[in-house]
């Protein structure tokens, strides 16, 4: 066995010296790795152009109100927005409090049809967080955020509360105002509180 191991290390030690010759001969190279800039892309947008190209999206959504293309949706938005101008400036009448409880109901019908469809049918996505992100990018659209606005400052109003709504909604529908719901209040004193302060 010792013949065998001695046999071995000698064999290793003659490569060892073998490679360590022929290195010395040629100078002790060292492999170097040389840095080359980058070499501009056609295909890839500069940092300027991505910086310019952000912010002319953000300033065409904010004064545009550009939809996903679906009419329904676009009809609703529209009504929301009507009703909720129409409520922000005269909270106390009646029959604008309910136009406003009615357009805001379908508008949350139409997010809630989309969010919680059956699975598997037309073309629902079978996985529930599909589904909820579905719903929310057909009502993320700079037309969305448009009405969303006037919404949030009709509700500040007051005078509109979660017991207006069906039971099915009910949950859903202040979460378009980003608000907690609000107790039942008058609106017409709650406007006047606010013409007071200003």
């Amino acid at each position: 066995m010792s013949m065998l191991r001695f046999t071995l290390v000698a064999i290793v030690l003659c490569a060892l010296t073998f490679v360590g010759i022929s290195w010395a001969n040629k100078g002790f190279p060292v492999l170097a790795m040389r840095g080359e800039p980058l070499k501009p892309d056609a295909r890839i947008p500069t940092f300027e152009e991505s910086v310019k190209k952000g912010i002319r999206k953000d300033w065409e959504n904010s004064q545009t109100l550009r939809s996903d293309g679906n009419q329904e949706r676009d009809k609703l938005r529209l009504e929301l927005l009507q009703a909720s101008t129409a409520y922000k400036l005269s909270p106390c009448d009646d029959t604008i409090k309910k136009n406003m409880v009615i357009a805001l109901t379908n508008y949350t019908n139409a997010w809630y049809d989309i969010a919680h469809c059956k699975a598997g049918i037309g073309s629902c996505p079978s996985n529930r967080t599909d589904r909820l992100d579905a719903a929310a990018a057909a009502f993320k659209t700079p037309a969305d955020v448009h009405v969303l606005n006037a919404v949030r400052e009709a509700i500040n109003e007051g005078g509109i509360s979660r017991e207006d709504f069906a039971g099915a909604i009910r949950d859903y529908v202040f979460m378009w105002s980003g608000m907690p719901t609000r107790q039942p209040q008058a609106a017409c004193i709650i406007a006047r509180q606010n013409a007071n302060r200003q």
